[in-house]
């Protein structure tokens, strides 16, 4: 049903670019921005898909398409939408689609747009996030606004933060008079300290915001007057007064806002939340509010836990143990609207999340401690509150205002937010299962307390990455804060410090579950010298991007399907991630191939097979589009140079074609689900003619099984490859890899799968599997899997031959190459190698042989100016050999291997 109504509703119409939009950020050469016409949808509603395209591809676009394809996390939704498109150079273009959202409640979505050429090649693409939830609480991103001076732009403010998703405000300092928020005229009056406030502003803020899907809620604090509250029926009798052994003052409880206002109002003056006469009147004052203002909920505020107070007969309290009485007597009082409190410090915060209020909030401050008695100061000490936050409130996702850099931004007004600081806090927020309190109206980002102090602004970098995460946690809010718990499944980074408690300078990782997905969460703290989140000082480094590298999991279920998404690459994209299982003494794990980690990456792994309804087109046990002549359609890509399909010098039909004018990684490859096990070959057809590539090859993998490289060669004409592999738990990764400088093409063409192929004519009596690369004749690792990255081929001081391996690093460093044989007879078989280590001093140097049915075979490697033969015999009993080179040493350390020889005895 969601396909039918996916394909038949998608309508685009096109008008001209008009002068007075609003900029964005580019993303590329055709697309300047994708928006939805709401914050928020009902199930089954219409979302209104806005795609601003500019052609500054330098030619015109003719015969092109923009397709759309609607994600759930790594699943398809519905059929991909094919729509024309002819642009001119130069020329702009508004396409407006309509996309029926599924019937699912509470349910988050990533719609996928490409820009397409006519010969099928991207040019351009984009992702926006669509929240399908019935009410805002369940996924909070709460904003504010604050601004309600007359002739204010209420519509374009409201555009701005409808643009991040966000679904419900804060209307800061509106009112009147915290004990008197209505004000006796409602065409215009003045909030506490001056400002002049227009009702018809408010009423046009409110009426923007339920445009797009936003609920507004009237801020106020629950106990607080001004001066003059005895002249408007507040009783001295309802008055909260410090303890005489409170240090923090004396007589009636007060908080100065200011040396002096023009309406004369500097203080506040506190009540007794339990006193029934204060609860009557503020009840009633707040009542006002939704008789002459369309809001939607109470937002009630706080200054915060300051000791032992006493009432006026005498009796002793603190503040924060009056929460849960007066918040659940407020919602009774305010009826249907919502209410959410502020207990500022999350002093208090547990006496408040398990009162009836409809959503949690607390503003953090470093200072104050939490239960345990640790400082608020450190992103871990957020995600540990978030957490605990979630289990007293019965699943509720905490806002979090955290205001960033706070005393740089009154001290050098004007500047911009460190990126890096605030991206890092709200991963820290976020990827815990909270969320944010930090945009308000003309998009701006809060550094303080009082809303009105705008002191530093966001770059447009930052503006950007903004709304990239905010995409991001709309899209994946069913993974982040939708009943995940903690875990203490072990985590490991074989080339990178770790931590799970956010150390400085390491990977900051954790795990998370639910009832189908096993998720890590990976925060980079590398390079990142202090894991305080406030930057009060506007200074934090930039994380250290890593790239290829590897995280070991040690799973609860099966593992059988890998993703990754990540607000910093693809445009929040789920992608596919190659891994092998393994098991030791610390348990079963997978071992997973990470692309790259900026900020924050999200892996996420289930038991299914299929990994997504988009990632086996063809079918159980079927190769899908192995001729292209369906363009990429079931295959996947993945890297930095541009590809697509077309038909200019294929072998037959339609060719997939890979280049780049610089240097790039470039994958593309295709799952293939349901196969019985057995041997089966992958032929295909491949041409590689221009440029010299480090790595080109085929690579075929599975679950649980071997994996084997084919080398691609370079070439004037197509030539035919083929490799065998042995499928053991029913799944095979086709995939095609390049690694090249620039101008280096790659095109491929009749991807053929055949079952049950290989096995006793590519092993014929007496011989048994070939080593791949031996000697390193490929000038490169092909052949080998690397545990580290200080590894090379080179063709300096070889032993035979035109190149070698070698492992060197400047700092200390653990560095292994491997190769695993399957199908061997069983029987005594030699490896034998050439090696050399003559500079620097290993802790460990060795060969290791293992996997054969005994216990390893370790032969170690001796310092030397030559270099010498090693050898290792082993007994091999169940068909396979694995061969390994491992070497830990501190930096300046060599090792050289050459000739490396499998040998049946």
């Amino acid at each position: 049903m969601l396909a039918v109504s996916l394909t038949c509703t998608l309508l685009f119409s096109q008008m001209g670019w008009g002068s007075d939009e609003a900029a964005a950020a580019s993303t590329g050469k055709v697309v300047y921005d994708v928006t939805t016409d709401k914050a928020m949808y009902d199930p089954g509603s219409t979302v209104e898909v806005r795609i601003d395209l500019k052609n500054r591809l330098g030619r015109d676009l003719t015969g092109g398409t923009v397709e759309i394809k609607a994600k759930h996390l790594e699943s398809q939704i519905g059929e991909t939408i094919r729509k024309p498109l002819d642009l001119k150079h130069s020329a702009d273009v508004i396409m407006v689609g309509n996309w029926q959202a599924p019937n699912q409640d509470f349910k988050g979505y990533l719609l996928e747009v490409d820009v397409k050429d006519a010969s099928g090649n991207v040019v351009d693409s984009d992702t926006v996030g669509v929240d399908v939830s019935s009410s805002w609480v369940k996924f909070p991103r709460y904003g504010y606004v604050w601004d309600f001076g007359q002739n204010t732009n209420t519509a374009e403010r409201i555009d701005k933060l409808k643009n991040y998703h966000i679904n419900a405000l804060q209307y800061y300092d509106w009112k009147y008079r915290h004990h008197k928020p209505v004000a006796p005229d409602l065409r215009q009056w003045d909030d506490w300290s001056g400002r002049p406030i227009y009702g018809d502003t408010v009423r046009s803020y409110i009426a923007s915001a339920k445009a797009v899907g936003m609920a507004n809620m009237a801020y106020n604090m629950i106990y607080a007057a001004t001066s003059g509250y005895d002249k408007d029926g507040v009783k001295q009798e309802w008055a909260l007064y410090y303890a005489d052994d409170n240090p923090r003052g004396q007589g009636h409880f007060s908080f100065k806002m200011a040396d002096s206002t023009p309406t004369g109002i500097t203080h506040l003056y506190f009540f007794n939340p339990l006193n029934p006469g204060w609860q009557n009147y503020i009840f009633a004052e707040t009542n006002k509010i939704f008789e002459h203002f369309d809001f939607d909920g109470w937002h009630g505020d706080t200054v915060g836990e300051w000791g032992k107070m006493k009432t006026s007969d005498n009796r002793t309290l603190y503040v924060k143990d009056t929460y849960t009485e007066f918040l659940n007597k407020a919602k009774q009082a305010i009826g249907g609207k919502y209410l959410v409190f502020n207990p500022v410090g999350a002093q208090g915060i547990e006496n408040a999340s398990k009162a009836n209020v409809d959503a949690i909030y607390a503003e953090i401050w470093p200072w104050d401690r939490d239960s345990e008695g640790e400082l608020y100061d450190t992103y871990y000490s957020l995600k540990k509150e978030i957490e605990q936050s979630r289990k007293e409130s019965g699943g509720k996702s905490l806002i979090v205002p955290a205001y960033m850099s706070y005393d740089y931004g009154e001290q050098n007004p004007g500047s911009p937010f460190n990126t890096a600081a605030v991206l890092l806090t709200d991963a820290a927020v976020y990827a815990a299962g909270g969320s944010r309190m930090e945009l308000g109206d003309n998009g701006n980002m809060l550094s303080n307390e009082y809303f009105p102090a705008q002191n530093l602004y966001m770059t447009e970098d930052l503006k950007y990455r903004i709304g990239k995460l905010y995409d991001f946690i709309v899209a994946y809010e069913n993974l982040l804060r939708d009943g995940q718990t903690e875990t203490a499944n072990r985590i490991e980074f074989p080339q990178y410090a770790s931590s799970a408690t956010g150390e400085p300078n390491k990977i900051w990782a954790y795990g998370k579950k639910d009832n189908r997905y096993e998720i890590i969460q990976m925060i980079n703290l590398l390079g990142v010298s202090k894991n305080d989140w406030r930057a009060n000082d506007g200074r934090k480094e930039t994380p250290q991007k890593i790239s290829n590298f590897e995280v070991k999991y040690y799973y609860t279920n099966d593992v059988n399907s890998v993703w990754l998404a990540s607000p910093d690459s693809d445009d929040g994209r789920s992608k596919r991630l190659q891994f092998t299982k393994g098991s030791d003494g610390k348990g079963k794990y997978v071992l997973i191939s990470v692309p790259s980690l900026e900020y924050w990456n999200m892996i996420y792994m289930s038991s299914d097979r299929s990994g997504g309804e988009e990632e086996q087109p063809g079918g159980i046990g079927k190769l899908m589009n192995g001729g292209f002549e369906s363009g990429e359609a079931g295959w996947t890509y993945a890297g930095t140079a541009a590809h697509g399909v077309d038909s200019n010098d294929a072998f037959e039909g339609s060719k997939y074609w890979i280049w780049g004018p610089d240097a790039y990684t470039a994958k593309v490859s295709q799952t293939v689900s349901g196969l019985e096990p057995g041997t089966y070959s992958v032929s295909a057809k491949v041409k590689q003619n221009t440029g010299t590539p480090m790595i080109s090859r085929m690579e075929l993998s599975g679950l649980g099984g071997e994996t084997v490289f084919v080398n691609i060669p370079h070439s004037g004409q197509y030539e035919n490859i083929s490799g065998t592999v042995q499928v053991v738990n029913g799944e095979l990764n086709i995939a095609f890899y390049q690694e090249a400088p620039g101008n280096t093409n790659l095109q491929i063409d009749n991807v053929e799968l055949i079952a049950g192929t290989g096995s006793s004519e590519e092993n014929p009596p007496g011989s048994f599997p070939a080593l791949v690369n031996g000697g390193f004749e490929s000038g490169d690792i092909s052949g080998w899997k690397a545990t580290g990255t200080n590894v090379g081929v080179d063709g300096s001081d070889v032993n035979d031959g035109s190149f070698k391996c070698y492992f060197w690093s400047g700092q200390n460093y653990q560095q292994k190459i491997e190769q695993e044989l399957t199908g061997l007879e069983n029987g005594k078989y030699t490896v034998s190698a050439m090696v050399k280590q003559n500079t620097g001093t290993p802790l460990l140097s060795r060969m290791e042989l293992s996997g054969y049915g005994g216990s390893p075979v370790y032969t170690n490697i001796s310092h030397g100016n030559d270099y010498s033969m090693i050898k290792g015999t082993v007994q091999v009993t169940n068909g396979k050999l694995n061969i390994a080179f491992y070497q830990a040493a501190p930096g300046e350390t060599n090792l050289q291997i050459d000739k490396v020889e499998l040998v049946k005895d």
